[in-house]
């Protein structure tokens, strides 16, 4: 091949004959921003439409949408591990070696096809204005000794994600009392008399700076740190990582097998995978874990900086791929009611 021709099969070349790139996310505008910016740098005939959904959500609309044979999502990106193990056992998702591979850890590339965007910390937030410096939380197990110090300060003025609301609230809570870190049931029973259990992280944020809570945890940082940016939310709210050990939640991507723009899909999976991508996604509130991204080049924590923050990489509770999560949903859903929304 001659200096400057291009293969046929050549990504580049073939993605502009395609039709546009359809993504099915859980992220907002904002966080698409710069990471859309950027890839439109390197490849402006590419035209991009990402669609925000709920982390189980992008899976049935594209199951829906392929089984008549309309056009579907040509990336999903989700948050959803038990949903991932379903769309892979479905051959959901496309075959795609990503270039970036060597750069990326074991980790973050849990099956053949599917990678990770970014991982994403929960956090605790509490009420500064409400709560004396000495009682501000650094980990579930001092919060649960708060509560049970203060039971009529406290009585359901703590909030979490439910864990029978979505697959992202079931992941994280599944991972961390399977785990042991901070704690398991034990520790869930203890803190069951403080906690009422909300749907989302912005309502959480909301009613913490409002004073309807005291605090939240297991909170996602996504939600957290853009929102610390609002105008007088600073004074008010604060955020921590649980020093007992904090979730970290992989923002799966892949190709989907059904893409009918796949060259450009595999354009955008490796920018988003990239160095420039890594940071193009701290800008947009993301967290990236690629070694090489620098502090100074994110306005929050790098996974690296989170390892050091935390004092060490034991103390991050990693959400996997672990298929038992499917086989024992209904169980731990069961004891998870029972002891949160019980009437007490």
């Amino acid at each position: 091949m001659l200096p400057g021709m291009a293969r046929a099969d050549d990504p580049v070349t073939v993605s502009k004959a395609e039709n546009g790139l359809l993504i099915y996310s859980i992220m907002a505008e904002y966080n698409w921003r710069p990471l859309l910016h950027g890839f439109q740098a390197l490849y402006p005939w590419i035209k991009v439409n990402c669609l925000d959904m709920g982390p189980s959500e992008v899976f049935e609309r594209y199951y829906a949408e392929t089984s008549v044979n309309r056009p579907s999502a040509d990336i999903i990106v989700s948050s959803a591990p038990d949903a991932w193990m379903r769309f892979a056992a479905k051959g959901g998702i496309g075959a795609h070696v990503s270039r970036e591979e060597a750069s990326l850890p074991a980790w973050s590339r849990p099956m053949p096809g599917l990678y990770t965007l970014s991982a994403d910390p929960m956090v605790m937030i509490y009420n500064k204005l409400l709560l004396k410096p000495e009682q501000y939380p650094d980990g579930l197990n001092r919060l649960a000794a708060l509560a049970a110090e203060n039971p009529l300060k406290f009585r359901k003025r703590v909030t979490t994600y439910d864990a029978a609301a979505h697959a992202l609230a079931y992941a994280v809570h599944w991972a961390a009392i399977t785990s042991g870190r901070p704690g398991g049931w034990d520790l869930m029973q203890r803190l069951s008399p403080a906690v009422r259990v909300e749907s989302g992280g912005a309502a959480m944020m909301e009613k913490v700076t409002t004073g309807e809570y005291l605090v939240g945890f297991n909170v996602s940082a996504v939600t957290v740190w853009p929102q610390m940016a609002t105008k007088g939310r600073s004074e008010i709210v604060d955020w921590t990582l649980d020093k007992d050990g904090t979730v970290l939640v992989p923002r799966g991507m892949a190709v989907t097998a059904g893409s009918r723009s796949p060259a450009s899909a595999r354009l955008m999976l490796d920018y988003l995978l990239s160095h420039d991508g890594q940071v193009a996604a701290a800008q947009g509130g993301l967290m990236p874990y690629r070694s090489d991204v620098r502090p100074d080049e994110v306005p929050y924590l790098t996974y690296d900086g989170l390892v050091r923050r935390l004092g060490g990489e034991d103390r991050i509770v990693h959400v996997g791929y672990d298929p038992t999560m499917l086989d024992h949903y209904q169980d731990f859903i069961a004891r998870w009611n029972a002891t949160f929304k019980a009437r007490r």
